[in-house]
């Protein structure tokens, strides 16, 4: 007998029996933010202990504009984050410029892509390139590897043909851990990096990405207040949606967040902030109802903030891409230059 029951149906009827209990209706933001946050905190899981902070330089290239730096970054315990610092040429002993971590998506190369190594001849690999804009633009930019790309991708040989970040999600979830706690951790050891520098304002830090790295832009924004300003893109998507359609990858989420609230809900966790929020209106991942009712959401948190001129929604006329000719007025006038 063929099947005709599908586990979508199992879960969008538990998701319309169970909506989330904490949707921001709005009002009392403040206090709203408190309680939402302690919730999703819960969902957190285990994650090792950090250690203190130990950096390694494993290369130097001298590039045109910029050198780039190969680290080796000890987080904790159980891992080390492979990462590449950019840094303009041309400064002097006492300038200190913003620092911005840039995070990579599922662009095929991980950092190599969105640093300009490698990459840049495939198709429109080149507008993906945003570190490598963000260095010659004059920032400080440290861009970490997340597991499964360039750098640390060493398990990748076992996965095959399977989907890599599901396998390590599945593998992770018998211990308890989640891959995006983990990346938290990373990026979070990231920034003390980048704040350490003695190039960078640590009063000044950004951080973006497109699609995975717009996703990992929004969490690490959450969980860490050293960024001043953020800039998410192409992640304008509901985890309701990704659910119902079995098509978000393992590591975008926290176990449970959709008892709590969605995207939207997260999204207002930044404000008051300055936030960029970037989506091409011919994204095909993302739906235009749920990237509407996001973005309303969003407004009225930042209105609820008072602070609507620190909230940016960049709708532009392309795809999956982050715009760097819209995100780059954004970070000078948060940031400087």
């Amino acid at each position: 007998m063929s099947g005709t029951e599908s586990f979508a149906d199992v879960l969008r009827a538990y998701g319309d029996r169970h909506p989330p209990s904490m949707p921001f209706a709005g009002d009392e933001a403040a206090s709203w933010a408190v309680g939402f946050r302690s919730a999703v905190d819960s969902l957190m899981g285990l994650v090792p202990d950090r250690v203190p902070l130990v950096v390694e330089e494993t290369d130097t290239v001298s590039e045109r504009d910029h050198s780039r730096h190969v680290l080796r970054i000890r987080v904790s315990e159980v891992s080390t984050l492979v990462a590449y610092l950019l840094v303009p040429h041309g400064l002097s002993p006492t300038d200190k410029r913003p620092g911005v971590i840039v995070s990579h998506g599922h662009a095929p190369y991980g950092i190599d892509s969105v640093c300009g190594v490698r990459g840049m001849e495939e198709g429109d690999n080149g507008l993906r390139a945003y570190a490598l804009s963000a260095v010659r633009a004059g920032y400080v930019v440290l861009a970490p590897a997340w597991w499964g790309w360039a750098g640390r991708d060493g398990h990748v040989g076992r996965v095959g043909e399977r989907d890599k970040c599901n396998v390590i999600q599945m593998a992770a979830g018998m211990y308890g851990l989640n891959v995006l706690a983990l990346h938290i951790q990373d990026g979070q050891a990231a920034i003390d990096v980048l704040a350490a520098r003695p190039e960078v304002d640590a009063l000044r830090i950004g951080c973006l990405g497109n699609s995975y790295g717009g996703r990992t832009t929004m969490w690490l924004t959450i969980y860490d207040q050293r960024i001043r300003a953020c800039v998410p893109s192409g992640c304008m998507n509901t985890f309701r949606e990704r659910s119902l359609k079995l098509s978000s990858c393992a590591i975008q989420y926290l176990p449970g967040v959709l008892r709590y609230g969605d995207v939207a809900e997260l999204f207002a966790l930044i404000a008051p902030r300055p936030m960029q929020l970037q989506c091409g209106e011919e994204d095909g991942l993302i739906t235009p109802g749920d990237r509407d009712s996001i973005i309303a959401t969003v407004r009225r948190a930042y209105a609820a903030h008072g602070s609507e001129d620190q909230l940016d929604y960049a709708l532009h006329p392309g795809g999956h891409l982050l715009v760097w000719e819209r995100a780059e007025p954004f970070l000078r006038r948060h940031l400087g230059a």
